[in-house]
This record gives structure tokens, sequence and C-alpha cells, in this order.
């Protein structure tokens, strides 16, 4: 077996013209200007065999050898020459057409989700804390501003908190709240992973005559911190990136990691399974502390008065996952389990 081609020196882009020919075990290179090397076959390192390519053939000292002829390979029986003729046989193509959708859907939306929720329950909570208050930071430079808010309305708002947070017999030095004013987030209040919960000054405004109504949206959110959904989507979005980098080579992604998982929490969207969890929380606590189921619904009521529900609203509680309406008619009826 004979062929001819190039065979570039190490490390570098000049090259003589060759031929090699297989002898015994043995493979030589010889030309017409004195070259004669014989070297056996298993110190050769042999590129993948790739169709429409030229082999790619590295000698002991770096050496390279290219052959004109594409469709020569110099191990015919190799795992190479399985990939290449792979590569030509239809009905493996058709298949791995369907396989790989198949696959990448149940990395995003299977494996990775139930990897997420399962490590959300095993992160210290110096982890949490640091994205926290690393997402707090990028939405507060994006869409908060200070509160406008009066002191006798900040002051309501604050008793209402620190008398749930003593009921719950909750961790003042976890649980904050805060108070922005946002055209971004509207009337909305959202938690944070490491238990900061955010009020908009809208919000407090539409609330301002109903504290029990405004008592039923904090219990919600503090739902979200205590099942922790915020840190779920953190592990999520940040699972999610490295998968994508690997698969589609940008490891550069990795680096804006803290920067997309901030951006997940901003814009989270919980899953129905979530939302009905904070409901839960919510409607639960709110018997168990002696007010009324009710409360909750009358505050879903207020927040959607002059919004379309099938609006992209960033208020998790106009969520169509479940819709509002089904989770009126929830409180409404709520018992005990």
């Amino acid at each position: 077996m004979k062929t001819t081609g190039r065979l570039y020196h190490a490390h570098s882009n000049t090259f003589i013209y060759c031929e090699l020919s297989l002898s015994d075990e043995c493979v030589v290179f010889s030309n017409d200007e004195g070259l004669h090397e014989r070297l056996p076959k298993p110190r050769l390192v042999l590129g993948m065999a790739i169709k429409g390519q030229a082999q790619d053939i590295t000698l002991p000292d770096g050496r390279r050898f290219l052959c004109d002829d594409k469709t020569f390979r110099l191990n015919q029986h190799s795992t190479s020459s399985f990939i290449e003729r792979s590569e030509q046989h239809k009905g493996l193509v058709i298949g791995a057409i369907f396989f790989c959708p198949l696959l990448l859907y149940w990395l995003f939306f299977i494996a990775i989700p139930h990897v997420a929720a399962s490590s959300a329950g095993h992160l210290p909570q110096s982890v949490i804390e640091t994205i926290g208050q690393q997402s707090m930071t990028l939405i507060e430079k994006a869409a908060l501003e200070p509160t406008q808010l009066d002191e006798q309305k900040v002051a309501n708002a604050e008793r209402i908190w620190l008398e749930l947070i003593n009921q719950l017999q909750l961790n003042e030095q976890k649980y904050r709240l805060g108070f922005y004013q946002s055209e971004f987030f509207g009337a909305n209040a959202f938690a944070l992973p490491h238990g900061q919960i955010v009020v908009t000054d809208d919000l407090i405004l539409k609330l301002a005559d109903y504290d029990d109504a405004f008592r039923a949206v904090l219990l919600h959110e503090i739902g979200h911190v205590e099942h922790r959904h915020s840190v779920k989507i953190a592990a999520q979005t940040a699972g999610t990136t490295v998968a994508l980098a690997i698969v589609f080579g940008d490891l550069q992604g990795i680096v804006d990691l803290a920067l997309g998982v901030g951006t997940a929490i901003m814009q989270q969207q919980f899953s129905q399974g979530m939302e009905r969890q904070a409901d839960d929380y919510a409607l639960s606590n709110l018997l168990k502390l002696g007010y009324k189921p009710e409360h909750f619904a009358t505050a879903l009521e207020i927040i959607s008065q002059g919004t379309d529900d099938d609006s992209q609203s960033w208020s998790k509680y106009l969520s169509t996952h479940p819709h509002v309406k089904s989770r009126i008619e929830k409180a409404r009826t709520y018992k005990h389990p």
C-alpha cells in the first residue's frame, strides 16, 4: 500500500513531498531527495478518520504527514473507521436526528431541574447568602429606585412584617423587608434566596387599606423562601448555563454565570408547582395564625384590577401558572388539610 503526501516539520508549516509505503508492521517515508525513514506503525499517532478529509499521521518527533488521497486510511479496521462508516449509515443518521433533540430535552427540562431541586436543599447558607446579595445588587441597579412612601405607610408595613416574623418564629436576621419604587415591577413583591423580601411602593399603595391582604402577600413570599424556590431557579440557571457552554463549546459563557443567575431571579417565573406551594404556605399559615384565607383572594383581586391577565406582567400574582382566577377560587374555599 502506497500513497503520496506532505510531511510537515514539527510545529511548522514548512513541508516536503514524500511517499508513504507499508512494509510488514512498519511505515516507510521516502522521496527522491534522500529521505528514507522506517518507523514501527505502533509509534505513529493516527488522527481520527473523517470523511472527506485526509487522515493526520503524527511521527514520534512531532512531524505530521497528510496524504494527498483523502480516502487513504492507515487504520482501516480501527474505531475511526467505524465512526466514518457510521456517518454514512442512513439509519444511524436518521436516528441521531431524532435522538439528539430528545436528549437535549431530557437534559434541560428533566435532568437539570431535578438536579437543581435536589441540590438546593444541600447548599450552605453562606452560598445562598452570596447568591441573594449578588442578585439584589443587580436588581437594584437595573430596576429599583428609593421608596417614595411616607413614614406612616412604611411603619405600618414594618409592623405587620415584624408581627408575622415573631408569630412564625422566623430568624429576623435572615428575613428582611425592603421598600422600593419601581416602574419596571409595578405593584409587586418578590423574594430573594437569602430571605430578602422586596415590596414596591405601588403594592403598598394598592393594599394600604387592606392590612390582612398585605399580610397574605408577605406569607406567600415567605413561602417561596421556605421552599427555596429562588435557590432552585438559581441552581437550574447555573446548570443550564454550564450545560449549554459544554454542548456548544462556548466556555466563556461560564464567566457570565453570576450575572445570568441574577437575571434569572430578577425575571423569575415560578413553576405551577412552586406557586401552589407558596400559596398553600400562605393559606395554611393564615388559618394557623387566626386569619382568613380569603385575605389572599382579596390581595389577588386588588392587584389584578386594571391588568390584563394575559399580558406579560412581571407580577407573579398574575402569572398564568396557575391562572389567577383559580388561585382566587382556591383561597376562598380553602380548608386546612
